[in-house]
């Protein structure tokens, strides 16, 4: 009897407390994936009723730089996935040194096998900045059918101009300067690729100097991803599509974006909003406004599901197209 007594009470403060029990499924760690494959977690479950946002890291990010953009959105109870992909923060760690290329293509592998793994059931709303934004677009040209809202936030679409035709004059260099190399245009590509990243990345993003091995990493992502071109398959996607357009992206030119963005087929542009007064790194320039907009997009808000331009004022706290005016968490940034 006394058995049965403890179980009833057992069960009772489950029932009382489904908050706290629904905290159990929180994860930050590492979880297994394949048999040889373990990432980096952090997710918080979405209290009742409201959405869950995917999180795709940037090159050279970990879940780290996303703290002050996921903190007002869990306060309002979005569910929150980041993870560190292959080659990233926690991850890289446990597999360092990475001395591979690591193919695009096996990320957004690893992304539908984590999301399968942690039951976390979709449409989903994926959110990712730069690298992420074109691992976001892979993953919602394979699986349309997973995918509520794609939020781009100064995606990768196409190689770094710059960079592209600085290797390629390198190339064309050795090859008049040394006839008889052997070395085939993609072997000459990496070799002026891996100088690119080794001796630019420290200076332009800091954060690459936080261990040894992620110079080697970012390298070996890029490598997989450069022959990656998002804007030549931008018409073939079928999931609305929000982008975000920093005003002062110190990295891509805001005609590249626009170039993608044309592509789009117009029954898939839902909003694109120029985030004025920020760099590259929106969500860590503006997080509480970028934060902000993403919960209007999550929340359904019927404006931004037309295919609108919009003005972001991150200090107003306001986002603005025609005479309509969304009111934002901002001023404070």
């Amino acid at each position: 009897m006394k058995t049965l007594i403890s179980i009833l009470s057992v069960l009772f403060v489950m029932m009382v407390s489904g908050f706290a029990f629904a905290k159990s499924d929180e994860v930050n760690g590492f979880v297994k994936i394949a048999k040889d494959r373990e990432l980096f977690v952090n997710y918080v479950p979405a209290a009742t009723g409201q959405p869950t946002l995917i999180v795709l890291n940037g090159l050279t990010y970990s879940t780290i730089e996303w703290d002050s953009f996921v903190e007002p959105l869990q306060k309002r109870g979005v569910g929150i996935l980041r993870y560190d992909m292959f080659g990233m923060g926690k991850t890289l760690l446990k597999y360092a040194p990475t001395t591979k290329v690591i193919p695009y293509k096996s990320q957004v592998e690893d992304l539908q096998k984590l999301l399968s793994t942690l039951k976390i059931r979709g449409p989903y709303n994926i959110v990712g900045l730069s690298y992420g934004g074109g691992i976001g677009v892979a993953y919602a040209l394979d699986n349309p059918q997973n995918v509520k809202n794609l939020i781009l936030i100064a995606p990768y679409t196409e190689p770094l101009a710059g960079q592209n035709n600085w290797i390629k004059a390198q190339i064309w260099a050795t090859r008049q300067l040394f006839p008889l190399n052997l070395m085939t245009d993609d072997q000459l590509y990496d070799f002026y690729l891996h100088q690119i990243v080794y001796t630019t990345y420290p200076q332009a993003e800091p954060v690459v100097l936080r261990n040894p091995f992620i110079l080697e990493s970012v390298f070996r992502m890029v490598q997989g991803i450069r022959k990656y071109r998002p804007t030549d398959l931008a018409d073939q996607l079928a999931v609305p599509t929000h982008l975000m357009v920093a005003s002062q992206d110190q990295y891509i030119p805001e005609g590249v974006l626009l170039n993608f963005w044309d592509k789009v087929p117009s029954e898939a542009r839902a909003s694109r909003i120029f985030v004025n007064n920020s760099e590259h790194k929106i969500p860590e320039a503006v997080p509480n406004f970028a934060a902000s907009w993403i919960y209007q997009i999550l929340l359904g808000n019927p404006l931004l599901n037309k295919g609108l331009d919009f003005q972001g004022y991150p200090y107003k706290g306001e986002a603005r197209t025609g005479n309509e005016t969304i009111g934002l968490t901002g001023g404070k940034e």
